[in-house]
């Protein structure tokens, strides 16, 4: 009974004690300050009654101090644990945007890229059609040029068919008449001669 009483009495005080840290705890929200804070609090609390037992001979009081320190190990196993998990998902996380942004700047170039192979095949589109409107234009002013030669030749032709025509024309005209000039004198000696034969019969 006298044991009781003692160890009633350390836990009485010591839960006045650490009254403002635990409203302080139930007031703020959850983190690791408030989680490192309530744990110096119950190892605090766990030491004094370990140091209470030990004066007091309280076994009681000692399970109780073992019990709230293991309980204080075992939340603070917890909250290295949670602290690397969560180190793990900001880490994760991090990754993650780093991956996004790689992804966006790998599309943005391939955009980019694909922008500029676009304006490079117009240019050469464009230069294509350029080379293949100037071939059509001078093909189109040979042809021409060759078809002005060939009806200057044909006419050239034409014209010298029509001079042999005509030098042809007068050649005959030259032979016709001197035919009819050679009939003529023919005709004239003949008559001559027949008016000559007449003269010397009547002689």
């Amino acid at each position: 009974m006298n044991q009781t009483i003692p160890s009633k009495a350390v836990d009485g005080a010591l839960r006045i004690a650490r009254m403002p840290a635990d409203k302080i705890l139930g007031i703020v929200p959850e983190g690791r300050a408030t989680a490192s804070l309530g744990l110096v609090v119950d190892r605090a609390d766990a030491a004094v009654r370990s140091a209470a037992a030990t004066v007091l001979s309280d076994p009681a009081l000692r399970d109780d101090a073992k019990q709230r320190e293991s309980a204080a190990d075992e939340r603070e196993r917890a909250q290295r644990l949670r602290a690397a998990a969560e180190e793990k998902r900001e880490d994760a996380e991090a990754q993650a945007e780093a991956k996004k942004e790689q992804a966006v700047k790998r599309r943005e170039q391939a955009a980019k890229k694909a922008d500029e192979e676009r304006e490079e095949a117009k240019r050469k589109e464009k230069q294509r059609k350029a080379r293949a409107a100037k071939t059509a234009e001078s093909r189109k002013s040979a042809a021409q040029s060759k078809a002005r030669a060939t009806r200057k030749k044909v006419e050239d032709k034409g014209k010298e068919d029509r001079l042999e025509e005509l030098e042809t024309k007068a050649e005959a005209l030259e032979v016709k008449e001197a035919a009819v000039r050679a009939n003529d004198e023919a005709r004239r000696i003949k008559k001559t001669a027949e008016a000559t034969k007449k003269d010397r019969k009547k002689s």
